[in-house]
Order: structure tokens, then C-alpha cells, then sequence
């Protein structure tokens, strides 16, 4: 009899109709368990039933470990229906679609209802020649299955527990997903370039759902990646099936996976710093008096930001100081939270500036859950100090100039340093702007 862990064989229609559900709604049974831990009762609606592990984020002070043991859990799930799926079509008449949607969360309960009930094939059937030109379904689907493993692994080590940002997480495991896939896909009998890469991007689409239904990132993040893991996988994927062609045999190239948590901790070790900084100007008509008081006002900012928004970066609201003259508090309300300041220049009608000393979180995810576990909305972006500076201009108008300073703490430093100094300097501008609408309709 093969191995639960192998996709040699098939598995007769009684024994998938007891271990597959037996093993869907092991999910469901998890968190059952974890409400009760808590006195809480769950909510047995059909989002419950369709994606079970989702509801955990209903769940109070959720940690990051708690997260890493949903993760294992829906992975051992995925590739325990995964094997017994694909065994269960290899000797009924639906197909392999119904196997790979068996890990699709939302079309479990479907793919595992269908294989159960699906006939067997005829002897002549199952001795017909593979309408797929002799591809290896199976080693197709390990290939995928193992492309999302990598590439969730990744980011839970990465990510999640060593806060580490850079090469390896945005370079290196694309790449390896890559590698990975069309290596497992091609091994046996080589697929055409075309399909080989399809895979490699299937694999990376399914482990992406991952990432979003586990909450460990969201979707924002994930789409600001996309150019730069799409290269680095499809090279990956190029590699990875021309090695598989020349016979590189026993798993040689998929070693470079076992660097990847070195690699990691490397970079958690020695984390990037890049330093920016900005200078805006803004010439308004109106004298510096005026400016000073719209600048020091807590009236909210216009006019309402616009991609920035719908990009999911912070974006200030209003400035509210607590107090005059260095020392004092000062208050910043930006879509994502409030951040806390302290004033260290005050000479009205000429200059006001002020250091963060705490920001809230630099953007809002979207994702299916209220809460997203990704440390990089914290921390590896911070503004440090910001200064407006207010020169007479003649006839009675003046220039604004706003000057900051910030630490970026991702990598590769070229990749992301242009989308930072994007969403600063549409923020400043908004500011300016602001400023100057309303000192010049004041005036």
C-alpha cells in the first residue's frame, strides 16, 4: 500500500470519503479548541465552514506564535489533502482540478465533496494514453506544493519572527520558488517553456493566498513586490528546468533552500539603514505672519490625498500642538494612527520644527482579516526630524520650506528607496499645499 506521504497510487472512494473530511475539518476542530481556551463561542456561519482558520483573528492578543501554529497546521492540512487528493482523481473520472482546488481555501469543502463522490474510471480509461503528452501530473503538483511551502516558510522565518526585510526574503526565495517548481515539474519528462513557467507563477499565486489567509501579510505589500519576485522567479524557473533537462539528479539543486534561514539571519543580524532626506517648497502669497498661524493651526489638511490613499500609505490628517515654544508636544493624526512629537524650534513667523519620537504604522494592509501580522508596518520606515522654515519673499509673500529626515530599513534599498520618497513627497506637497490655500485665502 503507498504511503500517506507519496503520490504513487490511487486511494479507493470509501477511504478518501473518511480521511480527506477527517482531515478538512481537523481545521475546524483547531479552532474550536482555541475559543474555548479563551471562554469565547464560535460563530458556526459559512465563513466559518469555507475558511475556519480565518476566524482566528477574532480572537483577542493573537501572537505571532499563535499565527506560526495556524500556519503549520493549514500547511500539514494542504499537503495531507493535496496527496490524498490527487490519488483519489488518479483512479476517478473528474480529473486532477478537483485535487488542486482540495487546497484552495474557500473550495475545500467542494473539491473534497466531488472527489468523494466521483466514480471510478474504466479499465480502458485508465489505460488510455496521458492526454498531457506524458507530463507527470504528480510531479507537477509537488512542484507547486513546494513552491508555496517555500515561499510561506520564507516569509513566517523571515518575516514574522526574525523582522528581516531584504534580499533574502524579496530575491532569493522568489528565485528558489522558482528553482523549486520547475524543477519538481520537469525532472521526469520536460514541459514546454510556456507551461513550466505557468507553473512557477501558479505556485507563487497559491502561496500568496497563503500569506493573505493566514494574515501574515497583506495585500498592499504583496502587490508592491510583485515586479521584483516576478523576475526573480522566472529566473529561478529558467534555471530550474534547464538543471532538470541536463539530469542534475538526488535534489542537488533544491539545497539551496537550506540557506535561505542563514541567509536570514544574516540580514536580521545586520539590518539596512538608508537615510533620506527631503527639501519642498512652496512660494505663497501671503506673509509670514499668516503662514505661521495656519501652520501652527490644527485645522484638518486638504485637499483629500488621492493614490496615496488608495495605495494604503499613511497620510497626515492634522497637526495639533499641545502647548508653544520648544519642549511642547505636538500631536500628529495620520490615517493610520497618531504620531507623538516634540517641538525643538519655535520662532514664529520664521521656523517650527519637531522630532518624532513614536509614529503609528506607515501603511493600512487590506486583507481579509482586522489584523495582519507583518512587522515591516512598524518600525522600517521612521521620520525623524522635520522642520518648516518661513523666508520673506517680496511683496508681503513667502516661501515654505519643509525639510525631513527618514530611515528606510528595507532591501534591496535601489527597489524600495522610490516608492518612499514617492509617498514623502506626496505628503509634503499635500501639507504645503494645504498651507498655502488657506494662508492665501486668509490673506
Amino acid at each position: 500500500m503507498a504511503s500517506l506521504f507519496s503520490l504513487r497510487g490511487d486511494i479507493s472512494r470509501p477511504a478518501y470519503t473518511i480521511l480527506a473530511p477527517a482531515l478538512l475539518l481537523s481545521q475546524h476542530l483547531a479552532v474550536v479548541l482555541a475559543f474555548c481556551s479563551v471562554g469565547m463561542t464560535v460563530r458556526f456561519d459559512m465563513l466559518f465552514w469555507l475558511l475556519p482558520l480565518r476566524r482566528l483573528s477574532a480572537l483577542p492578543g493573537l501572537s505571532r506564535w499563535f499565527a506560526a501554529t495556524a500556519f503549520a497546521l493549514s500547511l500539514a492540512v494542504a499537503w495531507g489533502l493535496a496527496v490524498l487528493s490527487y490519488r483519489r482523481a488518479a483512479g476517478a473520472t473528474v480529473g486532477y482540478v478537483p485535487a488542486a482546488l482540495a487546497v484552495v481555501p474557500g473550495f475545500q469543502l467542494a473539491a473534497v465533496a466531488v472527489l468523494a463522490v466521483a466514480p471510478p474510471r474504466s479499465p480502458e480509461f485508465v489505460s488510455a494514453p496521458d492526454a498531457d503528452a506524458g507530463a507527470n501530473i504528480a510531479h507537477v503538483l509537488q512542484g507547486l506544493f513546494a513552491g508555496m511551502a517555500i515561499l510561506v516558510f520564507a516569509v513566517l522565518v523571515s518575516a514574522v519572527t526574525l523582522g528581516a526585510y531584504g534580499w533574502g526574503l524579496f530575491v532569493m526565495t522568489p528565485f528558489l520558488v522558482g528553482l523549486t517548481t520547475a524543477y519538481l515539474a520537469n525532472r521526469d519528462v520536460a514541459l514546454a517553456p510556456g507551461r513550466s513557467m505557468s507553473a512557477v507563477l501558479l505556485a507563487a499565486v497559491l502561496g500568496v493566498g497563503a500569506l493573505l489567509m493566514l494574515a501574515l501579510e497583506g495585500l498592499v505589500c504583496i502587490l508592491l513586490v510583485v515586479p521584483l519576485g516576478t523576475v526573480a522567479a522566472l529566473a529561478g524557473g529558467a534555471l530550474g528546468r534547464y538543471l532538470a533537462a541536463i539530469g542534475h539528479r538526488r535534489g542537488r539543486p533544491l539545497l539551496g533552500v537550506a540557506a535561505l534561514p542563514l541567509i536570514f539571519v544574516v540580514e536580521a543580524a545586520v539590518p539596512p539603514a538608508v537615510m533620506i532626506t527631503t527639501f519642498e517648497t512652496v512660494e505663497i502669497a501671503a506673509p509670514p505672519s499668516t503662514v505661521w498661524r495656519v501652520l501652527t493651526s490644527n485645522e484638518p489638511i486638504g485637499p483629500a490625498p488621492r493614490l496615496i490613499a488608495l495605495a494604503g500609505f499613511a497620510f497626515p490628517i492634522r497637526g495639533t500642538l499641545m502647548g508653544e515654544g520648544v519642549g511642547a508636544l505636538r500631536l500628529g493624526e495620520f490615517s493610520t494612527g497618531i504620531a507623538h512629537e516634540r517641538v525643538t524650534a519655535w520662532q514664529p513667523g520664521r521656523k517650527l520644527a519637531f522630532t518624532v519620537i513614536d509614529q503609528p504604522a506607515m501603511m493600512e494592509e487590506m486583507s481579509p482579516y482586522r489584523r495582519v501580522h507583518a512587522p515591516h508596518l512598524t518600525g522600517y520606515f521612521e521620520t525623524g526630524n522635520t522642520s518648516f522654515e518661513l523666508q520673506p519673499r517680496p511683496g508681503g509673500a513667502t516661501r515654505l520650506i519643509a525639510r525631513a529626515s527618514h530611515v528606510l530599513r528595507l532591501d534591496p534599498a535601489l527597489y524600495w528607496e522610490p516608492m518612499a520618497r514617492w509617498a514623502i513627497h506626496a505628503n509634503v506637497s499635500r501639507v504645503l499645499d494645504s498651507v498655502k490655500d488657506k494662508a492665501e485665502k486668509a490673506g
